[in-house]
């Protein structure tokens, strides 16, 4: 390479799609694929099967084992290097594979249980999980928490166990190969964790109805007389030390953020196309060609600016999450970990203010050119507003402004 070439390549700075993580790991080709034909599926409304077993196939599900293990054995740091960058080639995936990292990471604590290496030998096959825990109908004006699967009945003839029920929002199970929850066996009438994989009687549909995100497979699913082998009904895992840190390291809740940041990362990029595509200027512009346009080129670095601010303040957010992986059972997990959850809100109440405005930006920049349906450029903001939805943001100002003054401590679910 001369001197000159390096320079020029040097010259185009900014956001790349493809972090020389996922490059080394050897994703590079299949998230410029994924990236290429998300417009297309969300135009179209294709769901992403053939792109999400291609992920499988090289492992994306088994990033966090062991090399021996059949992983690529990466941190949970880097595990959110490379979700960072799917999220940007498509959201709709990376979230789709929210709830079977955060199982592997589960799996990962507590290895030496039965039931959690029994996720860990099917993650290393290359098999994904999706969630059958309690549910809640949001549909039905006042209902009640139901459970899925809430008993498992042992049937003599077919010496197995036997459960119905259903999961509303099941966020990635359409494309999953097996799922997991708990619920009450009754034999002995004791809990149990089970592992169910998929077959005859588990239906997955897409009847998700959300303006944004709507190829995740978060539609119903449901189980109809499913069996599920006593080889793969465990004990439930043991109870928390009191020493324990309570907040489950904030997982869900940064990866979500580490998603909506990916996608901020994508609008940057689609900034530089659409503004290197336009071919007419407004007539009281000042240059010929809208790229020669100084607000014009302005606008793509304030986008390219505020997309930065937003990919730093996640990584905040995960370096903190791996700070609290690290001191697990150690004298300072309790603190670690509240300082990942402290992190993880203040990431969210930033990223989820100015995500939304950063994708509004990319419809200005554009103006009528990029307003068609053709483009979906539209789904950058209607994904990041989905995403926010999630636990959203007010509460957590609250809660923060409430743990300056007086000190309270965030609640310990799984989103803080």
């Amino acid at each position: 390479m001369t001197d000159r070439t390096h320079t020029a390549e040097l010259a185009f700075g900014g956001p790349r799609l493809v972090s020389p993580l996922a490059a080394k790991l050897g994703f590079a080709q299949s998230l410029a694929d994924i990236a290429s034909t998300a417009a297309a599926r969300e135009r179209e409304h294709r769901l992403p099967h053939e792109e999400i077993a291609q992920l499988k196939a090289l492992g994306f599900g088994a990033l966090r084992l062991p090399a021996d293990a059949g992983g690529h054995g990466v941190s949970l740091r880097e595990l959110l290097v490379v979700a960072r960058d799917l999220a940007a080639a498509d959201s709709n995936i990376a979230h789709a594979f929210r709830n079977h990292l955060w199982q592997v990471e589960a799996a990962l604590r507590q290895r030496d249980h039965p039931f959690h290496a029994h996720v860990l030998g099917l993650t290393g096959r290359n098999k994904t999980f999706g969630l059958s825990f309690a549910e809640t109908d949001v549909i039905a004006a006042g209902a009640r928490p139901t459970r899925v699967l809430s008993r498992l009945e042992w049937d003599e003839i077919r010496q197995a166990y036997v459960g119905s029920g259903d999961k509303i929002y099941a966020t990635g199970n359409l494309y999953n190969d097996a799922f997991i929850g708990m619920a009450v066996e009754s034999r002995a009438g004791r809990t149990v964790q089970y592992v169910l994989e998929r077959g005859e009687g588990v239906g997955t549909g897409d009847d998700w109805q959300g303006f944004g995100q709507r190829l995740t497979g978060s539609g119903t699913a449901t189980f109809r007389d499913v069996l599920v082998q006593p080889a793969h009904v465990y004990p439930p895992d043991p109870p928390k030390s009191g020493d324990a840190a309570p907040w489950g390291y904030t997982f869900h809740q940064v990866y979500l953020t580490n998603c909506i940041a990916g996608i901020a990362r994508r609008v940057a990029l689609d900034a530089v196309e659409v503004l290197r595509a336009r071919g007419r200027n407004f007539y009281h512009g000042e240059a010929e060609h809208p790229v020669d346009e100084p607000v014009l080129q302005a606008l793509v670095g304030r986008i390219r600016g505020y997309a930065a601010g937003v990919e730093a303040s996640a990584d905040r957010a995960a370096d903190a999450l791996q700070r609290a992986w690290d001191s697990h059972g150690t004298p300072g997990e309790h603190d670690a970990t509240l300082a990942a959850t402290l992190a993880a809100m203040e990431a969210k109440i930033v990223i989820d203010d100015l995500a939304p405005q950063i994708a509004s930006w990319l419809i200005d920049l554009g103006s009528g050119s990029v307003v068609s349906r053709v483009g979906a450029l539209d789904r950058h903001w209607r994904n990041i507003k989905v995403i926010a939805s999630h636990n959203p943001r007010v509460y957590k100002e609250r809660l923060l402004g409430q743990n300056a003054l007086t000190g309270q401590l965030p609640p310990t679910g799984a989103f803080f």
